[in-house]
């Protein structure tokens, strides 16, 4: 089930995104160094099993689906919420706007939500569920070592 979860990912990140990214769209290798003009990024939908539509998906560096580093960034809307899940590798995320909620634990209680705002970081240390969503139109970045999958844990039953 795993490998189909990282299948089905890897079918989403590369519904565009990373085609983008080479074909130099949204990063400009130069030398040791590699920039990412804001107004170049290609967002896509993420159709990710189990989670609401609405959420945004940018590949900024990297493939997530192999081993090595990436960077993605997620975009949700205002009141978005996402599922209990976990990562088989850690999770390094920056706020970079809006506010993100988020609670550990594999189960969706929202007294247990924490607000993160622009600038602040939170690293998840692998296989710990959590969940959460967003006030406002919040964009997130991550980053880790790939792979990178998303593991469902439960339902939304609230």
């Amino acid at each position: 089930m795993q490998r189909y979860a990282r299948s089905l990912l890897l079918a989403v990140l590369l519904s565009g995104t990373v085609a983008s990214i080479s074909l130099g769209q949204a990063a400009a290798p130069m030398g040791p160094m590699t920039t990412v003009a804001a107004n170049s990024i290609t967002w896509t939908d993420a159709n990710v099993p189990g989670f609401a539509p609405g959420m945004k998906m940018a590949v900024i560096n990297g493939n997530p689906d192999a081993a090595g580093p990436y960077t993605l960034r997620l975009s949700f809307p205002d009141g978005y919420r996402f599922p209990a899940h976990w990562h088989p590798m850690a999770e390094n995320v920056t706020v970079l706007s809006g506010t993100l909620q988020l609670a550990m634990g594999d189960r969706v209680d929202d007294s247990k939500l924490k607000a993160y705002g622009p600038g602040d970081f939170l690293y998840i240390a692998s296989p710990n569920p959590h969940f959460g969503g967003a006030r406002g139109a919040t964009v997130i970045q991550l980053h880790g070592e790939g792979p990178f999958a998303i593991n469902q844990v439960g339902s939304m039953a609230r």
